[in-house]
């Protein structure tokens, strides 16, 4: 294979995969679209190994005057099309065919053409993006991990920095208040209206900082059409996705089940006024993901992506460039039709991955672990044996050691302290840790030297779910928890007295891990600082189970 058509070639996703193969070199990519010019800048962009070719083409009306090896439709919005005249070109000239469709029903097209593609000698993958794709690779994950899934929820959510495409906002304009989304319940596919249910998540990748929570509201997607396919116990599959900012995510909600009511009509004509809208309020830490949650009825656990700045949006063009790769190193799919996530597997993926921002990994859900175990899933295995021995409390457990406490200079910190508990200042510092586990969680008390403070840490819910919550009395804490090379890291996220939202600009932090020496103690390192008091107290020593 060495001549590869992306129609959408300049588009939002159609130019990130000629991005992911322009180092493949002697790869022809031929960048086409109605847009000629477009397609010029497009690939005077590019720069790489790889050949890049634009092409003026309408993908109503082929006629190529050469035989490209595959064909990738990347235009879109697939559920404007009531057919799909690249598949039957392809079909007649006998051309490998691909397309990032995100519509059941165009992806359920495809596959019923399986005989003509046999036939034909060629392979038709459609479906070829993060649905169904990534889906499939979280419910392999959880799957490994529990057993078959009978129930499962799919959340997609972009970073709120991320350009999705004027297709794609059409796509979601065309399909809202709608009764044209697939969903299965009970073991059935039925249609529902667009945008008209709301499911809440959270995305954390194990040991990151968690994305916000986030309303997810039912999407058009493949999941509930190919999914059963290769997981026959699913009974139920949910594809939601969570946009942001949130109030014009609540906005189209409201409209989408306005429509479905008939006091609206459709908002395909406002496409390009939402598009416009959401580009002007790109605010937000530049973080996107997407959760596949799987139960049944033994356990829960959850696969998790999450990826960094700008390169969210080349996640779903990734399954596309990684088919390319099977073709070029030997290995390609068999003739016939297929959906994107019988073809491309999550190893194909790995190298793709690793070449930008994105994190991935497993959470254990409604399963009996203690605290910290519960918080961090697959990552706390990676922790140093001290600290993964500290957090498995058992009935209740106690250490001992020794440590150094310091407090802060600043008069009012010391009120702050003494309110708290913390310890005064000293040297080689008896300390003891009693870590006793409860319905709720886990209550610590700590002895620095006959002076004790006691806090309570639970699994967090509601808004700081995948959190960890240390209440200190009427004062809670809402924190991240870090896997750093082995250590355990602790992330201040947010604060409350009496169950109100305290300012985030008076939020205390500091430096806060765990770690283990070279004699293979528990270590502790925790320098607590707030804004205006400075430090309050800081406290590092080592622990050794009595």
């Amino acid at each position: 294979m060495n001549k590869v058509l992306i129609i959408g070639g300049y588009g939002t996703f159609g130019f990130r995969i000629a991005q992911g193969l322009s180092d493949q070199d002697g790869l022809e990519l031929y960048l086409a679209g109605r847009n000629i010019e477009k397609a010029h800048a497009a690939c005077a962009r590019l720069s790489g190994e790889a050949m890049f070719i634009p092409m003026k083409l309408d993908r109503n009306s082929l006629h190529l005057n050469f035989k490209p090896d595959l064909i990738i439709d990347a235009s879109g919005p697939f559920q404007a099309y009531s057919g799909s005249p690249v598949l039957e070109y392809c079909l007649e000239n006998g051309v490998n065919y691909a397309d990032l469709s995100d519509d059941g029903g165009f992806v359920r097209a495809v596959l019923d053409r399986r005989d003509g593609a046999k036939a034909a000698g060629i392979t038709a993958i459609s479906g070829l993006s993060t649905c169904p794709v990534l889906s499939a690779i979280g419910l392999r994950e959880i799957d490994a991990k529990i057993g078959p899934a009978n129930d499962v929820m799919i959340g997609i959510a972009p970073s709120p920095k991320a350009d999705l495409g004027r297709n794609v906002v059409a796509a979601v304009m065309n399909y809202a208040g709608q009764k044209s989304v697939p969903v299965r319940r009970e073991g059935r596919t039925v249609k529902v209206a667009g945008l008209t249910e709301i499911k809440k998540a959270t995305i954390c990748v194990p040991g990151d900082v968690p994305l916000p929570r986030l309303p997810f509201a039912v999407a058009d997607a493949p999941d509930a059409v190919v999914l059963p396919n290769d997981f026959c116990g699913l009974s139920e599959i949910w594809t939601g996705a969570g946009t942001r900012p949130v109030w014009l995510h609540r906005l189209l909600v409201f409209l989408a089940r306005s429509i479905s009511k008939g006091v609206l009509p459709k908002l395909t004509k406002l496409a390009g006024l939402f598009h416009r809208s959401r580009g002007l309020f790109r605010f937000g830490l530049d973080r996107g993901g997407m959760i596949v949650a799987g139960r049944n009825k033994e356990s829960a656990a959850s696969w998790h992506l999450v990826a960094e700045g700008n390169h969210g949006p080349f996640v779903p063009t990734l399954p596309a460039v990684a088919l390319v790769k099977k073709y070029l190193n030997g290995s390609p799919p068999p003739t016939g039709a297929f959906s994107g996530d019988q073809i491309v597997n999550l190893v194909d993926l790995m190298p793709e991955f690793a070449k930008l921002n994105i994190a991935y990994g497993l959470q254990y859900d409604d399963v009996d672990l203690p605290v910290y175990e519960a918080v961090m899933g697959e990552v706390y295995a990676k922790l140093a044996p001290a600290i993964q021995d500290l957090h498995r409390t058992g009935s209740g457990r106690v250490f001992a050691g020794q440590c150094k406490v310091t407090r802060g200079r600043n008069p009012l910190s010391h009120i702050i302290a003494a309110f708290v508990g913390f310890p005064k200042s000293g040297e080689n510092i008896p300390v003891s840790v009693t870590i006793i586990p409860d319905d709720e969680g886990e209550t610590w008390t700590r002895n620095f030297g006959g002076q004790t403070f006691s806090s309570h840490h639970s699994l967090s819910r509601g808004r700081w779910s995948r959190h960890i919550t240390e209440r200190f009395g009427p004062m809670a804490i809402h924190m991240a928890i870090l896997e750093d090379n082995g250590n355990l890291r602790i992330q201040t996220c947010g604060w409350s007295i009496f169950g109100l939202p305290l300012p985030k600009f008076l939020r205390p932090g500091g430096d806060v891990y765990e770690t283990q020496d070279e004699d293979g103690r528990f270590v502790f390192h925790v320098d607590l600082t707030a804004p205006i008091f400075g430090r309050l107290c800081k406290y590092h020593g080592w622990l050794a189970q009595l």
